[in-house]
């Protein structure tokens, strides 16, 4: 008889091979029109900004040096900072600059979330979701109508950071390669439909 995680590693490799390389993710929004949130609490020692690549490459972490690449045109980014140290990172791309990427549909005057990080050291201390809020915010109130960012089905970390920052679940996009077509296929499926 086979046990539980035999028989999972067999269903994920028969997957594999029918359906090719697969993802699962979760599609969150935030939105000019949901109610507003109290003011979001940094910690003292934290302040949430909107930095530029001249501060990014002052950095000496490598992990936050190598987030440069996010910037460009269409796109916003914001810091997460402990004096003048960045702790955090996120970035949001629009119109052409998210063309690129397009995996989930933007219409004008709408954003998506595209990286978030944190210094490994400075996990559990609240930062990603103060980032996430403080940054939509701040965007909401300048330009934009709708916010969203897609989130592996299974990181449980980034799933609170986002719903702590009152993010709405909307979808589930399920993406699959059956026979390695060249093209992926998506799925979309809407969150009224999903069991919770």
């Amino acid at each position: 008889m086979l046990g539980m995680n035999t028989m999972k590693q067999l269903l994920k490799a028969l997957a594999k091979i029918l359906l090719g390389e697969y993802a699962l993710y979760y599609i969150y929004t935030r939105s000019a029109k949901d109610s507003p949130l109290a003011p979001a609490k940094v910690p003292h020692a934290f302040t949430v900004q909107t930095v530029d690549a001249a501060m990014i490459l002052k950095s000496e972490d490598p992990l936050i040096l190598q987030q440069a690449g996010y910037l460009g045109s269409g796109t916003f980014a914001y810091a997460c900072l402990e004096g003048p140290r960045i702790v955090g990172l996120c970035f949001y791309w629009f119109g052409e600059r998210y063309r690129e990427r397009n995996f989930w549909p933007l219409l004008e005057r709408e954003a998506k979330l595209v990286q978030i990080i944190s210094l490994a050291e400075m996990r559990g201390r609240g930062i990603a979701s103060r980032l996430i809020e403080i940054s939509c915010q701040d965007l909401l109130a300048q330009k934009f109508e709708r916010i969203y960012a897609r989130i592996w089905h299974s990181n449980l970390p980034s799933i609170k950071a986002f719903e702590r920052a009152g993010w709405k679940r909307i979808a589930l996009v399920i993406e699959i390669n059956p026979l390695r077509r060249a093209e992926s296929f998506k799925i979309r499926i809407n969150s009224k439909l999903l069991i919770r």
